[in-house]
């Protein structure tokens, strides 16, 4: 059978020649490999770091059709040959049967080539997107939420809100939940978010975090892709205008829509199908409205890019101008009349933040939540503490009367309405998780839970003082459990190191482990008695990363007014992982022993990659390397020019199994030749001070002056 077409293509008498389902895969998308000129800094994200060409869009050549705004399909031809299928051709007029060989399908608008349109878009949008940043995530199951009966009077607010805050005198499509940390804005909004869902309430969600597994949590660049996917998959778009026709629509016209600016994104991925879907009269999605949450925007500190200026130069843009185009790009969507959205947004009171909400249309636009006394935290962290220690005295067999009243409203005093004070509190007094080894304290007799709730009672002469700074209970909190530790300034030096990595990259800690410890065991010396404050995988996890429980630890150890004799500068951070990294290199371990120790962790290519891309670190003497100041080199001069270069050589040309031999060979020169060139050239006595250009297109080591 054929059907005679018109010259442009289209098909008459209401057929669309249509791809078969045994159609072979095409493979001109297949993923081009590595470039091996300029070694790539890996980011620990599943997310490609460059976003789609357009040849990544929709495409009819992979068995997907294009739908037009208003639902019906474009003309599209698909030359497949194969067995043919005939459904309703009884009204078919002008079509004459032939030899053609295919699939014919008529007047599908609406069916199987629109369905497959809106999961190419879904696919799409999934492999741009933070996964891990959606309320719901796997990576957030062990994500802090309200206790029962806690935080009740902060959330029936938001919820309130959220209902019906159009019915205010002066509505406002932003709420700014915010206070000083450790406050519980994350379990406030996490909690919020599981009943607005549960209620049919809950449009989209995206969690920021600064120690996320993840990069992508930390970055601006997949907030719309993760917003539009989950607007996409959303069962009310149904009653929307071809609102979710229209998104898809919008991205099989720009693929490159993800390399544009945020507020353009914005606007043509979730504005404008609103915005011509309430053009059409359409009704609204529920007789509610519903909300989008974004928390922790304070936690959005990865600079994706620079900017050019007109002098051919590029100004650095540091996290507050990410953060401010975030807002900038939100308070767009909440002020169009056709966005049927209110926003709710959780940060701490950062100036920048801050400045941003109290100036202009924000102002108008915005309803301010502060965490502070008129919610009652002190009676929600009472709550807490009773549960924790109820699951204490059952594991430990304590008396009912243990805790003391007195003992439990000291806590709370000495909480001052901070959460994370409390979680950290009741960490402690616990102990490790079981199993966990138990390590020698430089405090005796911290043992049991009762001797490690005595020290923690012991601080309250600290800590109600004259002019107590906000911070001054939790630095307190926070400085005595370091000096739990046999080395207290090696341990900050540990936790300085692992800040480091994870703002490039999330190693696993088996990895970190491997690299930094100069004698077996001392990990566990610096970090075990730790686990109140930082998550540390056992061998058994050695393939997940060390993470922090809260922000407000790393705030403390940045930050030399506050930790004061412990702190531990960026340079001796450096120092001292550039030290243990060549002393164990040459001393302890070979690279093959290293990898020896991984075998039932890593294939080994993947070992490879890893240790590859953290010699690469090594070596760079970019702002971001380990190698960018000459007081670093001074420091580790001596361990450097000791190690056996040979070995290192010799390791680089093992060939990684995935990667193409030419490939892998340039990225092991360049490698060797920035070690063999750095060395010798940063070791002369007479550097005084550093700079470095571009390496060569060629793959060299940079060039010094």
């Amino acid at each position: 059978m054929s059907a005679p077409h018109s010259p442009d293509g289209t098909l008459e008498g209401g057929f669309l020649l249509a791809p078969s389902i045994h159609d072979p895969p095409n493979m001109a998308h297949a993923a081009p490999s590595r470039s091996a000129t300029i070694p790539v800094d890996y980011d620990g994200s599943s997310s490609p770091r460059s976003l789609p060409a357009a040849s990544e869009g929709l495409d009819t050549s992979q068995g997907l059709a294009s739908t037009s705004p208003k639902g019906t399909s474009q003309n599209v031809i698909n030359n497949y040959f194969g067995p043919v299928a005939m459904n309703k051709v009884k009204s078919a007029k002008n079509v004459s049967m032939g030899s053609n060989h295919g699939t014919i399908i008529q007047d599908s608008g609406t069916g199987a080539l629109e369905e497959q349109t809106y999961l190419a878009a879904l696919d799409f949008l999934s492999k741009h997107m933070a996964a891990g940043a959606i309320h719901d995530s796997k990576e957030r199951c062990d994500a802090p939420k309200c206790m029962p009966e806690t935080r009740v009077a902060v959330q029936d607010e938001i919820l309130s809100w959220i209902t019906d805050g159009h019915k205010d005198a002066e509505p406002k499509r932003i709420l700014w939940i915010t206070g000083p940390a450790g406050t519980g804005k994350t379990a406030i909004l996490g909690t919020i978010a599981e009943r607005c869902k549960a209620e049919g309430k809950l449009a989209a969600t995206f969690f920021f975090s600064s120690f996320s597994n993840s990069l992508a949590r930390r970055s601006k660049t997949h907030l719309v892709s993760t917003l539009a996917y989950q607007l996409l998959e959303h069962e009310g778009l149904d009653q929307v205008g071809q609102v979710r026709a229209r998104i898809c629509h919008a991205i099989r016209r720009s693929p490159a829509i993800l390399q544009k600016r945020l507020q353009t994104q914005l606007e043509e991925l979730i504005l404008l199908p609103f915005r011509h879907g309430a053009s059409t009269g359409a009704r609204p999605m529920s007789q509610h409205q519903m909300a989008i949450i974004i928390d922790g925007l304070d936690e959005c500190d990865r600079v994706e890019e620079d900017v050019p200026v007109s002098d051919n130069s590029r100004k650095r843009r540091t996290k507050e101008d990410e953060q401010i185009e975030i807002l900038s790009a939100l308070l767009h969507a909440a002020t169009d009349p056709s966005f049927p959205f209110v926003i709710a947004i959780a940060s701490r009171p950062e100036l920048a933040i801050r400045e941003s909400f109290s100036t202009g249309l924000a102002r108008s636009a915005t309803r301010e939540l502060f965490l502070d006394d008129r919610y009652n935290p002190d009676a929600d962290i009472r709550l807490f503490y009773d549960s924790k220690f109820l699951s204490i005295r059952r594991r430990f067999n304590l008396s009912p009367e243990w805790p003391t009243v007195e003992e439990v409203l000291q806590l709370v005093a000495n909480a001052s309405g901070q959460f994370i004070y409390a979680a950290t509190v009741m960490r402690f007094v616990e102990g490790p998780p079981p199993g966990t080894q138990m390590v020698a304290l430089a405090v005796p007799g911290l043992r049991t839970p009762h001797r490690r709730l005595v020290r923690i009672i012991d601080l309250r002469t600290r800590v109600h003082t004259p002019n107590v700074r906000p911070l001054e209970a939790l630095d307190i909190l926070y400085d005595s459990l370091v000096r739990t530790c046999s080395e207290p300034l090696l341990s900050m030096k540990w936790l300085r190191a692992i800040r480091l990595h994870r703002k490039r990259w999330s190693a696993p800690a088996q990895v970190l482990r491997l690299w930094m410890e100069q004698s077996p065991g001392e990990e566990v010396c610096a970090l075990g008695s730790l686990s109140s404050l930082i998550y540390i995988p056992s061998t058994e996890d050695c393939n997940e990363p060390y993470s922090f429980y809260h922000k407000s630890f790393v705030d403390f150890f940045e930050d030399e007014s506050r930790c004061v004799d412990l702190y531990v500068s960026p340079i001796q951070t450096r120092g001292f992982i550039l030290d243990t990294y060549f002393r164990n290199m040459d001393n302890r371990r070979s690279f093959l022993e290293i990898r020896s120790y991984t075998v039932n962790s890593y294939r080994d290519e993947v070992f490879d990659k890893i240790v590859k891309r953290m010699l690469y670190r090594v070596m760079d003497a970019g702002p971001g390397g380990l190698f960018s100041s000459a007081d670093v080199f001074k420091a580790v001069e001596g361990s450097m020019l000791s190690c056996n270069a040979r070995r290192w050589a010799e390791y680089l040309t093992v060939p990684e199994t995935d990667v193409p031999v030419s490939d892998d060979r340039l990225y092991s020169i360049y490698l060797i030749s920035q070690m063999f060139y750095a060395v010798p050239t940063l070791c002369t006595s007479g550097v005084r001070r550093l700079g470095v250009t571009e390496p060569a297109s060629t793959g060299g080591g940079p060039s010094w002056t």
